[in-house]
């Protein structure tokens, strides 16, 4: 459909408009009391991009969380279930109609994550939510959703702050990794409900490896191995994923990062080690985190790591990952060599300073103005109401757009390109999730974005236009229906552009299912090659560009 007509604003052609009012997304955020004295009600949640009707066009899903009420000054917490997820059909021109009653997408759990993937390979996107409590898979049925969780042998009953589906063992369909945040129980309150106090401020007690007290230890996270009728088991220990200490996760994803087939897992901690578990092929994984460079930050530190945003921000044709972490901390990017070997590069890629005043969560790599390089969107905002009380950065933050600019060396760069890139980036929220996508397709990325205590953010992408575009949506038939993890290679003008596809990137989110590619000012598209899961490479000549082209695997 026609695209909204360019605005250049104070900041060259980047401009991105809130139209979330207009486009009929009412949906108020709610986690728990507006206090946040416990840990789980600073955490928010995330919103999916998913085509849940089939009719072509990508609809919003988006996760709601709980109130909390404080009974006997903390002693014992009673969730409220006060609120509810919402999911809005597309109706086209970036108007959505609430869908919720109808579709059996209502549900009052307090949610952290949002995934999608096809679960049973009948075309259709299902969904995974992540619980503050009991998780919900969520069988998409003919447009219907019906809750399968015990049918499924689902039903993770630990706090779920990020999960995420793939093929691991490339049979063809998918299996789950859900990782899981901190033990806290409503019941019993850590120190029987007391909070911690800086300054004679009331402040939340934060994980473990803060509050040096053994407070809000890590949870075990947990795997599981797909049958592809929608089943699944339990497989955590079988496949090497236990660990000797569980630790306080919050995003994964999944990324082959030697390029050897085989997805394998990274995992955000919080104040803790990263992990990566390189996935040996044969139903197991082994964690190399620290010996491939991604357990630490460029100080050789451990971070404060929420979200995880992976990309092939070089244009080498693999995953680099830039990880969000806590405030007066600098997020980190880390660079992959190829062989899965990662350096962390954050302070000469220009996205250290800008960070370490501000406390990210979601995110993700997208070329705004489609000249060919990937910008970066990072969602901020603190976790203490009372933050600025006690000298650190305020509970209110902007969110961030970071514009590639390069480098003489070729190495990647970004500018802070927040200010004056629009009043959807003007306003300072508590965000959370961010979910990329192109609902009116209209071949730019718009986003949403999740922020606490307010309805969500639609940003209607209506930079300047430097190129060309081509969206690529995979179908596989000897790979799982998704064709999740599938690498999608655009060659162009002597480029390549490379993608892994998956929808969970980020943090709590589920971005759009269709692979988007900005080219730049080429004049015409070589080819796409894609290396299915099967290990099978296609290759379509000639697709052209500024158009969707769907790609189904050879039989």
């Amino acid at each position: 459909m026609p695209r909204s007509a360019p605005e250049t604003g104070a900041n060259g052609g980047l401009r991105f408009v809130d139209v979330a009012g207009p486009a009929g997304l009412d949906v108020v955020n709610v986690s728990g009391d507006p206090r946040r004295w416990y840990i789980p009600e600073s955490n928010g949640t995330g919103a999916a991009w998913l085509d849940y009707d089939g009719d072509g066009d990508i609809d919003l899903f988006v996760g709601n969380g709980a109130g909390l009420r404080y009974i006997d000054d903390g002693r014992r917490l009673e969730i409220v279930r006060s609120a509810s997820s919402r999911l809005y059909r597309n109706d086209g021109a970036l108007r959505f109609t609430d869908v919720t009653s109808s579709t059996g997408a209502g549900r009052t759990e307090w949610i952290n994550s949002v995934t999608t993937g096809d679960i049973d390979n009948d075309g259709d996107p299902d969904l995974y939510l992540g619980v503050f409590g009991r998780d919900v898979l969520l069988r998409n049925d003919g447009g219907v959703f019906i809750d399968a969780t015990d049918a499924a042998g689902l039903g993770n009953e630990l706090w779920a702050a990020g999960a995420a589906f793939a093929d691991t063992d490339r049979d063809g369909d998918l299996d789950l990794y859900v990782a899981n945040y901190v033990e806290f129980d409503t019941e019993h309150p850590p120190l029987d409900g007391r909070r911690n106090v800086i300054d004679n401020v009331e402040i939340a007690w934060g994980p473990e490896e803060e509050n040096k007290r053994g407070l809000n230890r890590g949870a075990p996270d947990r795997f599981y191995i797909g049958d592809g009728h929608g089943r699944f088991v339990e497989a955590t220990e079988a496949a090497g994923l236990g660990l000797d200490k569980p630790l306080c996760s919050y995003a994964v994803v999944f990324s082959d990062v030697d390029l050897d087939g085989w997805p394998d897992i990274l995992v955000a901690n919080d104040m803790q080690p990263a992990n990566l578990f390189h996935n040996a092929g044969d139903g197991t994984f082994v964690e190399q985190a620290a010996e491939r460079g991604f357990a630490y930050g460029a100080e050789g530190q451990t971070t404060s790591a929420m979200g995880l945003i992976v990309a092939d921000v070089d244009g080498d044709g693999d995953d680099d990952v830039f990880r969000t972490n806590f405030d007066l901390e600098d997020n980190s990017l880390h660079l992959n060599d190829g062989s899965g070997q990662f350096v962390a590069d954050t302070a000469a890629a220009g996205l250290a300073p800008a960070s370490r005043d501000r406390l990210g969560w979601g995110g993700g790599f997208f070329d705004a103005e489609l000249d060919g390089d990937l910008d970066l969107l990072v969602a901020n905002g603190h976790v203490l109401p009372q933050a600025e009380r006690i000298g650190m950065n305020p509970w209110l933050q902007q969110t961030q757009l970071f514009e590639f600019v390069g480098s003489e060396s070729g190495a990647p760069r970004w500018r802070d390109a927040t200010v004056g890139a629009g009043p959807g980036l003007a306003l300072a929220r508590s965000a959370r999730g961010v979910a990329l996508g192109d609902p009116d397709d209209d071949g730019d990325v718009d986003a949403v974005i999740i922020d606490l205590d307010s309805p969500p953010r639609l940003l209607e992408n209506r930079s300047e236009r430097l190129g060309h575009w081509l969206t690529v949506r995979t179908i596989g038939s000897r790979s799982n229906r998704d064709g999740l993890g599938a690498v999608v290679t655009v060659h162009a003008a002597g480029r390549r552009w490379t993608a892994q596809m998956r929808t969970t990137n980020g943090l709590y989110s589920a971005h759009d299912p269709r692979l988007h590619f900005g080219l730049g000012e080429v004049e015409r598209v070589d080819r796409v090659v894609v290396r299915w899961p099967s290990g099978v490479e296609q290759e379509v000549a000639d697709p052209g560009f500024d158009r969707l082209v769907a790609i189904e695997e050879t039989p």
